[in-house]
């Protein structure tokens, strides 16, 4: 929204480079800011808290998937507003609800049976297992299928309907 009104998305579809183009490199950086932030929190984490997670691939596998999920979410989220502060209302909502539900917030064990199943449809959920899994949980590899999975193809999911639903026009 920010880059319709101040007319930085028509500069950029001047540009000699495909629409497909643009919105990738918007994705690339948005899943090199996320990764960079969880990486940076890990290391953080392995040094302050002495963390020792059991792999570094199996977690470097786990932070990946959890980024391409939301560099999917954000593109969708980023459609569903028409004002940058709209888009903005809406992304924060739902991350919320995400993260409440997910376990974000409190942990899923305190919640009762029926906002565990909820739960389910929530992101968060399995990024922290697939986080959870590869830290202190011991997952083998193809015990991170499972969340890995999902976050891929929430990922690519919401990722395709927010490229289906964004607007290349200058109105607003």
């Amino acid at each position: 929204m920010t880059e319709r009104a101040r007319g930085t998305l028509v500069r950029l579809q001047m540009a000699p480079i495909d629409r497909a183009h643009i919105l990738a490199g918007k994705a690339l950086a948005c899943f090199t800011t996320t990764l960079t932030v969880s990486i940076g929190l890990f290391v953080f984490g392995i040094a302050v808290f002495g963390i020792r997670p059991d792999s570094f691939a199996i977690l470097f596998l786990a932070v990946v998937s959890s980024s391409f999920a939301f560099v999917g979410i954000m593109m969708f989220l980023s459609v569903l507003g028409r004002t940058e502060q709209a888009a903005g209302g809406i992304s924060w909502a739902v991350l919320l609800i995400m993260a409440m539900l997910g376990g974000g917030m409190v942990p899923l064990f305190f919640m009762p049976s029926w906002m565990r199943t909820v739960g389910h449809f929530s992101p968060v959920k399995w990024a922290i297992l697939a986080m959870e899994g590869a830290i202190w949980r011991h997952f083998s590899l193809a015990e991170m299928i499972l969340p890995c999975g999902i976050l891929v193809a929430v990922g690519i999911f919401c990722f395709f309907i927010g490229v289906r639903a964004f607007c290349w026009s200058q109105q607003v």
